[in-house]
């Protein structure tokens, strides 16, 4: 029974398209927690410089915090060389985004508004308002029940030959086919602490936790970097990877937005474009 539930977390047509992309040359890139900055997304689309055969995994957290969420869900969905793996935000909207209780939010809503989905509530109403002011509640109403469905399919995690891909990591005491979904949604400590690989074969690729307050080794560059841990595999490469840069901080420090290429192993970062300024805090804020 566990092993039948682990597996449907996973989604066997996604890992088929996205080995078949590696398996013949192409690149498969993977991007860090991109938090509702569309803008910064789009720009790091373009630096990977995407042929039709390329492939794209978002790390989950694509929502919250930041300026649009809404846009930064388009993009995904609308791209079929984007696929998306599910992160603790994209759990906390499909359990907390309720429009009729915006007034009275219980308190699965009032967790979520409070860990930045205030930010995606306003992202959704901006797009369904017009010039005049007025929102088409109805379509509002069936976007987000869309939306909510699309991020409950999402896999939690992506299995391929030399690859894991996941929001948050997993339980290095718990066997691989026995993790739950919300250890794979929220660990932290647990995971980057592990002194085994967790997949022998597999180097796991993962956001959810800012790679500052992984690197921490004398010398090595705090902000806006990727994390490569000492863990090694047999072959040499680390036993895993942290790619949640940090995008969304007002710390005078790097915002960067990071991806790393499967097939190259190169990286590219995307400083933010949006500013960070008193007009978002408050465009994230009108709801």
């Amino acid at each position: 029974m566990v092993v039948v539930l682990v597996l449907k977390m996973r989604r066997k047509h996604i890992e088929n398209d996205l080995q078949k992309a590696l398996d013949n040359g192409h690149s498969v890139w993977t991007i860090g927690d991109v938090h509702g900055f569309s803008l910064t997304l789009e720009r790091l689309l373009d630096e990977c410089d995407l042929s039709m055969d390329d492939r794209v995994v978002l790390l989950g957290d694509l929502i919250d915090r930041g300026p649009d969420s809404f846009d930064v869900v388009r993009i995904a969905r609308s791209d079929p060389r984007i696929h998306c793996v599910k992160g603790n935000h994209e759990d906390m909207m499909v359990n907390g985004f309720h429009l009729e209780q915006l007034g009275q939010p219980n308190s699965d809503m009032r967790q979520w508004l409070y860990n930045g989905g205030l930010a995606t509530v306003a992202s959704y109403i901006r797009d369904y308002t017009d010039e005049f002011g007025q929102e088409d509640s109805e379509q509002l109403r069936l976007q987000v029940i869309d939306d909510k469905e699309w991020m409950e399919r999402l896999p939690s995690h992506i299995v391929l030959d030399k690859w894991r891909l996941v929001h948050a990591g997993y339980d290095p005491r718990i066997e691989l086919d026995s993790q739950e979904e919300d250890t794979l949604l929220w660990i932290r400590r647990p995971f980057h602490r592990a002194e085994k690989p967790i997949d022998e074969q597999r180097t796991v690729v993962f956001g959810h936790t800012p790679t500052m307050n992984l690197n921490t080794t004398p010398g090595t560059e705090k902000w806006g970097h990727p994390w490569f841990s000492k863990v090694q595999l047999n072959d040499g490469r680390s036993a895993s990877v942290g790619l949640d840069t940090c995008l969304f901080h007002e710390e005078r420090q790097p915002a960067m937005l990071t991806a790393y290429n499967l097939q190259t192993l190169k990286v590219v970062r995307i400083a933010r474009v949006e500013q960070w300024n008193e007009d978002i805090r408050e465009s994230v804020k009108k709801v």
